[in-house]
């Protein structure tokens, strides 16, 4: 397939091409369109590019959450203080660490 390179001045000179492009016969996935201005994704009839963005905040949050577990289980458990029968595992000062140690965890892994 051949190459090439076109520039408009303008956003309707470049859609009205992309649409000449699909009246005949060329599908969106043989080019592409590239811009200096922000315009929504599909504004020149491309196609969507897939992303696997979302994975990367979530596996943070997971692996931050699981290590906030076990800071907090394993400190509570190795110096147990027992106070007027309140139980061990305190689970307001956990979910604190546990939310800080998810939002470290979480920058730490989108910058990998």
């Amino acid at each position: 397939m051949a190459q090439m390179l076109a520039l408009y001045k303008t956003a309707e000179s470049a859609a009205q091409a992309t649409e000449a492009l699909d009246s005949a016969g060329v599908t969106n996935e043989e080019w592409d369109v590239l811009t200096d201005a922000p315009y929504p994704e599909g504004a020149f009839g491309e196609k969507d590019a897939e992303h696997k963005l979302y994975v990367f905040p979530f596996m943070g949050a997971c692996i931050g959450f699981t290590l906030a577990m076990i800071e907090t289980i394993g400190t509570q458990t190795a110096y147990p203080l027992v106070t007027g029968g309140k139980p061990i595992f305190s689970m307001p000062a956990m979910t604190i660490i546990a939310y800080v140690r998810c939002n470290y965890c979480n920058c730490s892994w989108n910058f990998i």
